[in-house]
């Protein structure tokens, strides 16, 4: 949006015209905020620029100017131009430092390079021989809009640090005569550098001839960085003039003028910060491969709902209705602090983006009639409406859009994305306007554990979920999006009425009209809406039941309910069988039985899962390739635990040899690994069942397995089922698999952690069944692990205790029992297998038997066993022998005060003590917070021991009714003991209504602790006060003797007053006057003084 635009916009909104408030005009505005540039009383963004600048901060795209030689103005017209930009003063730096207060320049230049319309653009570029490549940032790649390549190059920095870039483009630079010219391949990444140079420079007094055009006549003003242009032509582009202008700077010459370098010295530049070009930091990646082998930990609760989703669950009642047809009407959940108003003008980018899309139509005549029927359909359900030329065309967000061609895909073959986080001008997209909401439905995990409980199960998807919900009309404005008819055809706008796929908010939208359907219908249809509510993940259903009819009334009343929100189910899929065949027919093609969901195959005429492999053989791999193939081995459950827990311990190993992402693994772990994957494709011959119940069975018990090894460790469970008559059956329901950490851990412990795993699975698989189970019977081959549950907690060091006290928390309705390790399946994840020995392996599909393990196993094993055991012993806490000494030393207060510098916690350590010999000699026992009656005992305790002390003859004398010696200090304060034994100061005031420690002070003797510790007290408590406040402070309520030096020795030593302590500044005094300095004859010249002298106050004397 140019600036004339941006200035209508404003005054059209009749908005301030300094913080963009709609709620009152720029005279009545009361922000302290003004324009960063000159500092005038308007927005930054209303600012006029009076000179040319390259920084797409401050200009926009449309507005980048074209300069010409003669725009290339000396060093002091710069200078003098831009006083006004003093915000840019603020910025962070980017220039290379060397840690004293000297900077190094970096050699900037301002270079042309031609755009996609044969403009040629001035850019400002650095110049690196260092660098093999050269780059550009995305901002200046949009500005001029050439073709971006696609590429995938790794580069490297400093630290073995590295950026993998994936566009490129290639474009035409020149210097501002234009008669040199150059072809550069420019690779893309987001930002090259911060401003350069941190802070203005001051160059005034720099020796700059007037005659010399530099290569960059603002180097001096922080500006970004768009191009940094490497080795490949660095020295093509210098000549052989050099001037030194001062000491180690020099004027370099060169193609595109004089360059800048060398270092300078200044106080006020910025030094903490140093940078160099193109490095960047992977520790998000690193972090994400290393929890491979971290401690695992199952999300096995209910994470409570963020402020974010309470926000949206708020916003949703507050704005949602319903229509008379069933449909939802729906508000998306702007973030308050980000008004509408923030997003720029996007129909630039929009259309740039659509004449892009037809370039590719037009060579796709496939995908430009799918993409012409979709939106056509778009547009025939009225959920696109075409905007009127009478309206703002320019208001609102425009939405570029590109599509996703899927051949194979039998039903989509093509998926048109809406692209909600384009950037407009101001640096803001749509997305970034809107709460993403949360998670509302239950994780991929549950659903398909409890998908496979059913005996008659079914799949279902809702056609077009996003699509049936409606958008409200005042929001739909941000929903625009451009389209026409053929490349010639004139652009149409048009407005998407519906929730869009592709904005923050839309997922958590349409969940919560489903769960809102489900619980305004539950009345009248209480099964689908307990389906709608439990079984659903975003559109696809997985459910079904242990009954025909009850399956068949649920398929029934689900329809029938999605019906009434307007919704439709299609893509019914069923388990076969000859009845429910002609009840639930596929709704695909007829031919197909193996249905794909939620990222696991089904085939439902066998009622099995499989799996699909895709191997890519190859005689080279890298660590990134190894990753990328791991990841394509989806399972959710864990099914296929031993193979994955292989790949996992490969994965690691690759890790460990601290080997570069794109370097060739070294042969003997290359053959290790395609090894492994020539098997993978023999995953397609693995059948899994998908229900692990039987039609007849009284009852059912869950069987838990916990392993580790020195490679991994991991979980798995059964079901059993035992029918009627018959034998029993059992079924692999789920696992978990974790490598071991890289740090050391002893076998032991990593058999706990097994076991805590398995804890968390549990109770994570109980909670997802949702059905009544008769027993649970967790199993490990440790017996050390097994003897640390049965332990208490308390008595076990941190890292075993901690995890004792999760396993007895989870399991503490279940029976931990011990079984052999070649009857454990378990073991299997822990080592690892590939898919041919899974595949023949009946340990890990059917489990053990059960029957004989459990007659032949003790329900529990006795701890005293294994007392004497080495391992189990290690994890002890020692106890120790004396548990109570008794002090009969008479410094103990003196000793307790050595203990803490606080005067309160002294106070509070010895009413806790006096509260402790209340308790013994009382049957009451006192476990409430200290009370104030407690606190006053235990300061009267400690102020009676040290007048005892210090003031022994007074108190005798004081006793036996008569006055103080006239040798002691306290003749002159008229003492008296008060009830408590506390010496205080006499006086007159007896009869004042101030309170009773004001009126008599208690005494305190000089040359303690004590004494020291109230001060210190009292001076923190008032926030650092000085000696005269600080000793009428105490004296409210003590009398100090010698309070004065003292207070003036706690304020003297206070560190913290110290570093703040205010220096007075001695002002220099001026020049005397002509008269005084010049030689004259006596009484040349005289003087009259008609007032003072004049005396001030400097310290504790007078002074004229």
């Amino acid at each position: 949006m140019k600036l004339s635009d941006r200035t209508d916009l404003v005054k059209r909104l009749r908005a301030c015209l300094n913080c963009l408030s709609e709620f009152h005009v720029i005279s009545a505005c009361n922000s302290k905020r003004s324009c960063f540039v000159c500092k005038k009383k308007h927005h930054t963004l209303l600012h006029k620029y009076s000179t040319p600048t390259t920084d797409p901060k401050v200009f926009p795209s449309s507005e980048l100017p074209v300069a010409s030689p003669a725009d290339m103005c000396s060093v002091q017209e710069v200078v003098n131009n831009s006083e006004s930009n003093s915000f840019l003063e603020h910025s962070r730096a980017s220039f290379h430092t060397n840690g004293n207060c000297k900077s190094v320049l970096i050699n900037s230049a301002i270079i042309y390079v031609k755009d996609s319309q044969g403009i040629r653009r001035p850019l400002r570029a650095i110049l690196d021989c260092a660098s093999e490549s050269s780059f550009i940032s995305s901002n200046a790649a949009n500005v001029l809009g050439l073709k971006k390549q696609k590429v995938n190059i790794p580069i490297c920095g400093l630290n073995d640090a590295s950026i993998n870039i994936n566009r490129r483009i290639s474009a035409q630079i020149s210097n501002a005569k234009n008669d040199s010219q150059w072809d550069i391949d420019f690779l893309l990444v987001p930002k090259i550098s911060h401003l350069s140079p941190s802070k203005k420079i001051n160059v005034e007094h720099w020796n700059i001839p007037n005659n010399v055009q530099l290569a960059d006549p603002t180097f001096f003003i922080p500006q970004k960085v768009d191009l940094l242009l490497g080795a490949e032509l660095f020295f093509a582009f210098l000549e052989k003039d050099k001037i030194k202008i001062g000491n180690n700077l020099f004027l370099q010459s060169s193609c595109f003028g004089y360059l800048v370098s060398g270092n300078i010295s200044d106080n006020n530049l910025d030094i903490s910060t140093k940078y160099c070009f193109l490095t960047k930091n992977l520790e998000a990646l690193n972090k994400t491969l290393t929890n491979f082998w971290e401690i695992e930990d199952v999300d096995y609760q209910k994470a409570c709902n963020s402020e974010e989703l309470n926000y949206c669950n708020e916003h949703f009642a507050k704005t949602h209705f319903r229509k008379a047809n069933g449909k939802y009407v729906v508000s998306m959940p702007l973030k308050p602090e980000f008004p509408e108003i923030m997003l720029g003008n996007s129909k630039m980018i929009a259309s740039k983006r659509l004449d892009q899309l037809w370039t590719r139509l037009e060579r796709d005549p496939t995908m430009k009639a799918l993409y012409s029927d979709f939106l056509n359909e778009y547009e025939s359900l009225h959920h696109m409406e075409e905007v009127k030329e009478d309206a703002d065309l320019d208001a609102g967000y425009y939405l570029p859009h590109h599509g996703i061609l899927r051949p194979d895909n039998k039903t989509t073959k093509l998926r048109v994305l809406f692209n909600d986080s384009s950037k407009t001008i101001s640096g803001y997209s749509l997305n970034d306007l809107l709460y993403k909401g949360g998670v509302l439905q239950e994780d991929l995990f549950s659903i398909l554990i409890r998908f496979r409980k059913h005996i008659y199960a079914f799949t279902a998807d809702i056609k077009q979920m996003f699509r049936m919900i409606e958008l409200n009309e005042s929001q739909t404005k941000v929903q625009k999006i451009l389209w026409k008819n053929s490349k010639s055809s004139p652009t149409k706008v048009y407005e998407l009425r519906t929730v869009t796929y592709g904005t923050a908010s839309a997922p958590y939208l349409a969940t919560k009209v489903l769960q809102q359907l489900a619980l305004d219908e539950e009345k009248n249809f209480p099964l689908a809406s307990k389906v709608l509510l439990q079984d659903f993940y975003m559109d696809d259903c997985l459910s079904g039941s242990s009954e025909f009819t009850e399956f068949e009334t649920i398929q029934s009343e689900l329809r029938q309910l999605l019906q009434r929100g307007g919704m439709t189910l299609h893509k019914w899929c069923s388990s076969y069988s000859p009845t429910t065949a002609q009840e639930f027919p596929l709704d695909r093609n007829s031919e197909e039985i193996q249905v794909k969901t939620l990222g696991m195959i089904w085939n439902s005429v066998s009622d099995t899962f499989t799996y699909k492999a895709n191997v890519n053989i190859n005689h080279s791999y890298t660590k990134r390739d190894v990753l990328s193939q791991i990841a394509r081995i989806y399972d959710t459950v864990g099914l296929l635990g031993p193979v994955i827990s292989k790949a996992k311990i490969f994965m690691q190993q690759l890790w460990l040899l601290k080997l570069d992402w794109y370097e060739i693994r070294p042969p003997d772990i290359s053959q290790q690994w395609e090894n492994f994957i020539k098997t993978l494709p023999d995953l397609e011959k693995i059948k899994i069942p998908r229900c692990f119940l039987e039609t007849n069975a009284i009852r059912v018990i869950l069987h838990g397995f916990a392993d580790a090894s020195s490679k991994g460790y991991g979980a798995v469970i059964y079901f059993q089922t035992v029918p009627t008559n018959e034998e029993s059956n059992c079924r692999l329901l789920c696992s978990k698999s974790r490598v071991a950490p890289t740090t050391i851990m002893t076998i032991p412990r990593l058999e706990l952690s097994a076991c805590l795993l398995l804890s968390k699975l549990t109770h994570k698989v109980m909670s997802a069944l949702k059905m009544q189970i008769e027993s649970v019977q967790l199993w490990s081959d440790s017996t050390i692990a097994l003897a640390w549950i049965n332990t208490p907690p308390n008595l076990l060091k941190t890292f075993v205790s901690n995890r004792v006290s999760q396993i007895q928390q989870l399991t503490k309705d279940f029976q931990w029992k011990h079984i052999p390790s070649e009857c454990n399946p378990a073991d299997l994840i822990s080592r690892g297998l590939d898919v041919k020995a899974l595949a023949a392996n009946d340990l890990w599909w059917k489990g053990p038997d059960l029957e004989n393990l459990t007659a032949s196993t003790p329900d529990s094993l006795p701890v005293s066993s294994f007392v004497t055991d080495e391992c189990y012993s290690n994890e002890l806490k020692t106890i120790p022998k004396l548990t109570l000494k008794l002090n009969i030393d008479s410094n103990f207060i003196d000793n307790l005060l050595d203990l803490t510098n606080n005067f309160h916690k002294l106070i509070r350590i010895l009413a806790f003590i006096f509260r402790f010999i209340t308790n013994c000699k009382s049957g009451v026992k006192q476990r409430d917070s200290l009370t104030l009656e407690e606190y006053g005992k235990a300061e009267i305790f400690l102020i009676n021991h040290f007048q005892a002390r210090y003031f022994a003859p007074e108190i005798a004398c004081l006793k036996k009714g008569s006055s103080v010696s006239q040798s002691s200090k306290l003749k002159f304060l008229n003492p008296f003991i008060d009830k408590d034994g506390c010496i205080r100061v006499g006086g007159r005031i007896s009869y004042s209504n101030v309170s009773c420690n004001q009126k008599h002070p208690i005494i305190l003797p000089a040359g303690n602790k004590l004494v020291k510790l109230i001060f210190q007290c009292y001076h923190k408590r008032d926030f650092h006060v000085g000696q005269q406040a600080l000793l009428n402070t105490v004296r409210l309520k003590y009398w100090p003797l010698g309070g004065r030096s003292i207070a003036r020795k706690v304020v003297h030593e206070c560190v913290e007053c110290f570093k703040n302590k205010p220096v007075m500044a001695n002002q220099i005094m001026g020049d005397l006057p002509p008269e005084r300095v010049t030689p004259s004859s006596p009484f040349q010249n005289a003087g009259l003084d008609l007032c003072g002298p004049f005396f001030t106050n400097k310290g504790q004397s007078l002074a004229k």
